[in-house]
C-alpha cells in the first residue's frame, strides 16, 4: 500500500471525468485520475465511434443494393473482417488507451489503475492488481464512474452468455441470427448493421414502439422500415424467460411466442456507478457543490460547471464532493 495526496482526485475517466480532470491539471492544480477500465470512457472504444463505422459499413451495402434500376448494374457481397479489422485497427487501437492515458499525463495529471472507492472524507482507496493505494484529496472528490449495461430480471438470463454493445462491437463475425432486447437507439442501430451482414434479425421493445424517447413518428417509421428489410419486430411486449443450450439461445415472450438466434444482445439501457465507487456508504452528499477558494479554484470552479454539464449529459453520474471540514 502507498498513499499519495492531490489537491483533487477523480473516480472515472470517461468522457465528463477526463474533461475535468485534464482541465484541472492545466489550471495547476495536483490532480489524480482513477480508471478500471479504458481511459476516455464506453464513447471511443464500444460506443459512439466504433458503431459508426459499422453503420457507415452497412449504409453502403444498402446503397450499393439500389444501383440497379436507378443508376445501371452493382453487387455487393457483404463481408465483415474489414469492418472488425478497422475498429480494431483505427478506432480503438485494439483497445488500448495509451493515446488517452498520455495525453492526461501530458497535462501534468497523475493516472492510477484500479477500483477506486471512497472510504472516508477526502479519501479514495484504489485497488488494483497486486496491492492498493490511497489518495488522500485536500480540496474535492469528482466521482463521474459512468454507467454499466442494465440486465432485466428475466428468469433464466443471468449466466448465459449474451452480448452487450461490448460484444457487438468486438464482434469478428456476424452470427447467422439474432435476438436484440431492446429497441432503443443502440439496440435498433446494431440490430440493421448485423441485419445488412446477412443475420436474421428480431427486436424485442417492452414498450409500445422503437426508439420511446424519440417521437412517436419515428418509431412507426422505423418499424416500417426494418419490415421491409426483413428485421423482426415485436414492441409491446415482455420477455418471461430465457435460456441458452446446444448453441442457441431462446426467449419466450409473455405473450407466449418463442424465438430462438445464435446469439442474444441486451441493449435495454444503462445503469450508474456511484453505489460502486462507495457514494452514500460513508455519508457524503453526492450533490456538494465545488467552492472555490483562491484564484486557482475560483478558474476551476469554470471548468467544473462547464464540464458537469457536459459531462451529465453523455454519462449523467459526474459529480463533485468536498471533504468534510
Amino acid at each position: 500500500m502507498s498513499e499519495h495526496e492531490f489537491d483533487v482526485v477523480v473516480i472515472g475517466m470517461g468522457p465528463g471525468g477526463e474533461e475535468v480532470a485534464g482541465r484541472l491539471a492545466e489550471a495547476g492544480l495536483a490532480v489524480a485520475g482513477v480508471e478500471s477500465r479504458l481511459v476516455g470512457g464506453e464513447c471511443p472504444y464500444f460506443g459512439c465511434v466504433p458503431s459508426k463505422m459499422m453503420i457507415r459499413a452497412g449504409n453502403l451495402l444498402a446503397e450499393a443494393a439500389r444501383v440497379n434500376g436507378m443508376a445501371g448494374q452493382a453487387k455487393a457481397e457483404p463481408s465483415w473482417d474489414p469492418v472488425a479489422r478497422r475498429i480494431r485497427d483505427e478506432a480503438t487501437d485494439d483497445w488500448d488507451d495509451a493515446v488517452a492515458a498520455d495525453r492526461f499525463a501530458s497535462k501534468g495529471g497523475h493516472l492510477f489503475r484500479g477500483t477506486g472507492r471512497i472510504t472516508g472524507p477526502g479519501e479514495v482507496r484504489v485497488d488494483r492488481d497486486g496491492g492498493w493505494d490511497l489518495l488522500r484529496a485536500r480540496r474535492g472528490i469528482v466521482i463521474n464512474p459512468g454507467t454499466v449495461p442494465a440486465m432485466p430480471p428475466i428468469p433464466g438470463l443471468a449466466g448465459t452468455p449474451y452480448w452487450t454493445n461490448r460484444e457487438a462491437i468486438k464482434a469478428t463475425r456476424v452470427p447467422e441470427s439474432l435476438i436484440v432486447l431492446g429497441g432503443g437507439a443502440i439496440g435498433v442501430e446494431l440490430a440493421q448493421v448485423f441485419a445488412r451482414f446477412g443475420a436474421r434479425v428480431t427486436v424485442v421493445e417492452a414498450l409500445s414502439r422503437l426508439v420511446p424517447l424519440e417521437e412517436p413518428e419515428a418509431g412507426e417509421l422505423l418499424a416500417a422500415v426494418f419490415l421491409k428489410q426483413g428485421i423482426g419486430v415485436r414492441t409491446g411486449v415482455l420477455a418471461s424467460q430465457a435460456g441458452h443450450a446446444g448453441g442457441m439461445f431462446r426467449v419466450t415472450l409473455a405473450s407466449g411466442e418463442m424465438l430462438a438466434a445464435a446469439e442474444l444482445l441486451v441493449a435495454t439501457g444503462r445503469r450508474a456507478n456511484l453505489a460502486d465507487v462507495g457514494v452514500g456508504a460513508v455519508g457524503i452528499d453526492e450533490n456538494a457543490s465545488f467552492v472555490p477558494t483562491d484564484e486557482r479554484m475560483r478558474a476551476a470552479h469554470g471548468v467544473w460547471r462547464s464540464a458537469t454539464s457536459w459531462g451529465t449529459e453523455h454519462s449523467r453520474t459526474c459529480r463533485l464532493i468536498t471533504p468534510a471540514s
